[in-house]
Parts: structure tokens; C-alpha cells; sequence
């Protein structure tokens, strides 16, 4: 299990290798999340009852990342870029290694400081919602 694969992505439905974001991830920086997805008609009726009807169960994972340098930054930003990805990570509830059908949106980074020649960037996170 020590070599299992946390996070690696590549653009979905390509044959190209993998990208580790890992490395990438800070410290108790990866959080997985079991989201419910209802029909239109689920909610609460003007009596109170709750009518639920769950359609769906997807998984979200939301990566904080370490401070990074800017090659660093741009190798996690242009793992995430495309429409579409495909996603390798450990699965909590699956208690395996899972491959997913993702997207990512949103990615702010700040940048931080600069130490000597380095730029380095912070804040930066990135949620992968299963599609």
C-alpha cells in the first residue's frame, strides 16, 4: 500500500502518462468528501416531512497544496487544465485505488515571496468533482 498512488491525473480518455500531484499536496492537504445528489423533487414539504430521493453519490476531493516554485505550479496547473480528467487516487471508502472520471475548477495562487532567484506561490487548491 506504502506505493499506491495519492493523486495522479491526465486528460480522460488519453493514453498519456499520469501526472503525480502528490508531491504537490501539503500536509494533511487532501480532504475526500461523499457528496448526495437528490431529484428535483426532494425537500421538505410545508409540513416539514423530508421527501428524499438520491439520484446519485459522487465523491469530491479538495487538494491544498504546499508552497511551490513556479515550474512546480505550472506542472499542477497544466495537469488540471483540461476539461475532463482521468483520476487515480486512493478511495477512503472503497479502501483501494480507484480511477474516476473528474473535473477541476476554480485554482487560485498567491504569490508568496521570492527567496533568492525562486518565486514561490501559496493558497493554492483545487477541488477534482467526480463527473
Amino acid at each position: 500500500m506504502a506505493n499506491a498512488p495519492i493523486l495522479k491525473v491526465r486528460p480522460y480518455g488519453s493514453s498519456a502518462a499520469y501526472t503525480d500531484l502528490a508531491p504537490y499536496i501539503a500536509i494533511e492537504g487532501l480532504k475526500w468528501s461523499r457528496n448526495d445528489i437528490d431529484a428535483s423533487d426532494a425537500g421538505r414539504d410545508q409540513s416539514g416531512l423530508l421527501h428524499r430521493a438520491r439520484v446519485a453519490i459522487k465523491i469530491r476531493l479538495d487538494a491544498n497544496c504546499r508552497p511551490l516554485n513556479e515550474t512546480e505550479l505550472t506542472t499542477v496547473l497544466t495537469a488540471l487544465k483540461p476539461e475532463w480528467l482521468q483520476v487515480q487516487y486512493f478511495d477512503v471508502q472503497e479502501g483501494s485505488v480507484v480511477t474516476k472520471k473528474m473535473y477541476s475548477n476554480n485554482i487560485p495562487a498567491s504569490f508568496l515571496i521570492r527567496k533568492g532567484t525562486v518565486n514561490l506561490w501559496s493558497g493554492i487548491s483545487f477541488p477534482l468533482i467526480e463527473a
